[in-house]
């Protein structure tokens, strides 16, 4: 009668051991789900943040790409002016302001129209 009376006693402390480990299984799964929200609602929030930068970059270097084009735009005009003034101040023999072209035969070389 003693046998299976500890019988009785070892599956009644097993089934009380499991269910004890499954209660402290499923606690401390549900904390570990919970933690992982967490840390998943932060990671959100820190990706909105990132993408809002980004946006935030991509306008800035949008404007300063257009900044940029007006400048380059700007100092083009500026040299072409420069240069112009340049060219009336100081002709040079080539241009068409400084009269007719200078031949660029030398003695040496005859022209087509010369007698041979």
């Amino acid at each position: 009668m003693r046998a299976p009376a500890v019988l009785l006693n070892v599956v009644i402390a097993c089934a009380c051991g499991g269910f004890a480990g499954y209660s402290i299984a499923r606690r401390e799964s549900q904390h570990e789900l919970a933690t992982l929200r967490q840390q998943q609602q932060v990671v959100l929030i820190r990706e909105q943040e990132v993408r809002t930068q980004l946006e935030a970059a991509l306008a800035a270097r949008a404007a300063l790409e257009q900044q940029s084009q007006h400048l380059q735009t700007e100092l083009t005009e500026r040299l072409q002016r420069l240069e112009d003034l340049a060219a009336k101040l100081n002709p040079s023999p080539l241009s068409p302001e400084a009269g007719s072209v200078p031949s660029t035969a030398g003695p040496e070389q005859k022209s087509d129209n010369a007698p041979q």
